[in-house]
């Protein structure tokens, strides 16, 4: 893993590139040992290596396995609710990234690893996502302001030439 904390650089946060193995070994454990009563292993996506991927921009979840791999790539605006589950005695992480099947972290028991997901997930949320996209809009919305104030004073500062120099304004034109 990288860096803990974001860097900003001219009023923007740059988040490191962090990756996780979200191998869900317990699970997959229980759903071998278990696969009498079900066929949820020849399921794809549900045996196989977990990787999460936290991007600048986007959250990235990589599933290896023998029948298939899957790629999914989320925005962070994206991912809806970030939390914590808790099943029996294992914790996982939920969210939209992963839909309704949260990853449970190893043999589940890692809940210092979870919470460290959650954290990272969340603070990214928050500088990337909605709240982010409300911080940036203000920004623009301030710059606009200025802008508006600049063109007021060129507008003035235009008809005073123009009176200046005795130019007609577009009043008088049309009368």
């Amino acid at each position: 893993m990288m860096s803990e904390d974001p860097t900003i650089t001219d009023s923007k946060v740059s988040f490191a590139k962090k990756e996780y193995d979200v191998t869900d070994i317990g699970c997959q454990t229980f759903l071998c040992l278990t696969s009498p009563l079900h066929f949820l292993p020849i399921c794809p996506g549900v045996l196989g290596s977990k990787r999460l991927i936290l991007e600048e921009e986007e959250a990235v979840l990589d599933i290896q396995c023998q029948l298939c791999s899957v790629h999914t790539r989320r925005p962070y605006g994206e991912l809806g609710s970030v939390d914590q589950v808790n099943f029996l005695c294992c914790m996982g992480v939920s969210s939209e990234l992963t839909k309704l099947m949260p990853l449970f972290v190893g043999c589940g028991c890692d809940g210092a690893k979870v919470s460290e997901i959650v954290t990272e997930l969340k603070k990214r949320m928050k500088l990337r996502g909605d709240t982010g996209q409300i911080i940036r809009t203000e920004e623009t919305l301030n710059e606009i302001k200025h802008l508006r104030a600049d063109m007021h004073e060129m507008k003035s500062n235009m008809e005073r030439i123009m009176a200046h120099l005795n130019v007609p304004t577009q009043e008088a034109i049309d009368r």
